[in-house]
């Protein structure tokens, strides 16, 4: 069984990648495969990071503590 990231350290493991150019590229790539299989889409200025929290927290990868 995983144990769930709480939603302050999957930020940060987040921001962490924002720091090289194969991070942002990760985050990227991870932000097209979320976009694949939702519905919701990343709309204008919205933070990849921010995306990536929301889609997670909604499919009950992070916990919200």
């Amino acid at each position: 069984m995983t144990v769930k990231k709480s939603l302050r350290e999957r930020e940060k493991e987040l921001k962490s990648l924002l720091a090289t150019p194969a991070g942002r590229d990760e985050l990227e790539q991870l932000a097209s495969r979320y976009a694949t299989k939702s519905a919701n889409r990343r709309v204008g200025r919205t933070s990849i990071i921010t995306y990536i929290l929301v889609y997670e927290r909604e499919c009950g990868l992070i916990s919200s503590e």
